[in-house]
């Protein structure tokens, strides 16, 4: 229900395929896209993950069968799961991108939230219906608001009303919104822009986002300085401005 391919440049793709439930995850479901994630993170072949779902869907979240037949133990080890896919996501040193058809929803879109870029088609749908399933959304739903703005947050998440693909470009919580028969290339081409650069220096730069989204603003100043100096004694800057400046020169 998890499958992979191999995409040009790099680009590892990981397809959620349970189409006949709307690509609705269940628990092996979440074990299995951490892993392939994983997976992707430690190979060096890989340089750029994208992640989509099969059929006409991203995905409806996670299987309400998880919730319906569902404990407090099983329900801590599910959003734990979670938590380390969204942590391996926003933490892995690769760009990842989404793209998304139709629904989005819950888990689906921490999952989205958690990624670089998010693509998506006209009839695409973004939603944290769980407080209509008697939950409170959790984990990296915490990030919406990063996103989207505090206002708009409490918004959806306290509704559980979806928002379409144009109001979620206009609240900035997608970067594209494309034809369906683009949206694929297009995520991966996101990712592939990326790609162009040094993989240290992205590595730098993500780690450095995650870093401002949980220090006070005067640390995220002073501590990203270190950063700087490091890719100078590595020589990466040096490099690439020499090259720039020899393609100038002969234009």
């Amino acid at each position: 229900m998890i499958r992979t391919d191999n995409l040009e440049g790099g680009i590892r793709l990981v397809v959620i395929d349970r189409p006949e439930k709307l690509n609705a995850m269940t628990r092996e479901m979440v074990r299995t896209l951490r892993d392939r994630v994983s997976d992707a993170e430690g190979d060096r072949k890989v340089r750029a993950v994208v992640i989509t779902g099969e059929g006409s869907s991203f995905s409806a979240g996670i299987d309400l069968n998880e919730f319906a037949n569902g404990s407090a133990d099983s329900a801590h080890a599910l959003i734990e799961m979670l938590k380390d896919l969204c942590a391996l996501i926003r933490n892995m040193p690769k760009p990842v991108a989404v793209a998304v058809r139709g629904h989005c929803l819950g888990g689906a879109l921490e999952v989205a939230m958690a990624s670089d870029f998010r693509v998506c088609t006209p009839d695409a749908s973004f939603g944290m219906p769980e407080v209509a399933v008697g939950l409170p959304s959790v984990i990296d739903a915490a990030l919406l608001m990063h996103y989207v703005g505090l206002g708009r947050a409490k918004e959806m998440l306290l509704t559980g009303e979806p928002i379409g693909a144009e109001q979620a470009l206009a609240w900035g919580l997608v970067n594209r919104v494309v034809e369906a028969d683009r949206v694929l290339p297009e995520a991966a081409a996101l990712a592939a822009t990326v790609t162009g650069h040094h993989p240290s220096t992205v590595r730098a730069q993500k780690e450095l986002i995650e870093d401002w989204l949980n220090e006070p603003l005067e640390e995220s100043i002073e501590n990203s300085i270190p950063f700087l100096v490091e890719s100078f004694r590595e020589g990466v800057p040096q490099k690439t401005a020499r090259e720039i400046l020899e393609r100038r020169r002969k234009t």
